[in-house]
């Protein structure tokens, strides 16, 4: 005996694909428009020094500066934070800048840990 069943269907392609963009959409914030993270190799060592240096670049400009090395992160609220990731050169940074001068802050802190702050 053949049944013959009546089957739902649905376009679940599009259906997934309305769910991402929605998710996406929801997800951004006015923050995340005045943030940018950059991916950089750092040139020399990154010590207390250097790590002053990238605090004072962040108060001057008044951005918020983080930076990431594998699962480790610091931020400049904390300058031990940076001092503990223990850069060295040739590691690789993700480097994220929040504030309206991030330009300015990211052209000063990629001297600093490209190694070339002081000439």
């Amino acid at each position: 005996m053949k049944r013959n069943y009546k089957t739902k269907t649905k376009n679940i392609e599009s259906d997934t694909a309305a769910k991402k963009t929605s998710a996406k959409a929801a997800t951004v914030t006015k923050d995340d428009l005045d943030k940018v993270s950059f991916i950089l190799v750092s040139g020399s060592v990154l010590c207390f020094r250097e790590c002053a240096k990238i605090v004072k670049v962040a108060e001057e400009t008044g951005c918020m500066v983080s930076i990431a090395s594998g699962k480790q992160s610091g931020t400049t609220e904390s300058i031990m934070s940076l001092a503990a990731l223990g850069i060295m050169p040739g590691t690789s940074l993700v480097l994220t800048i929040k504030g309206e001068r991030r330009e300015e802050a990211f052209r000063d802190i990629s001297k600093i840990i490209s190694g070339k702050a002081d000439e």
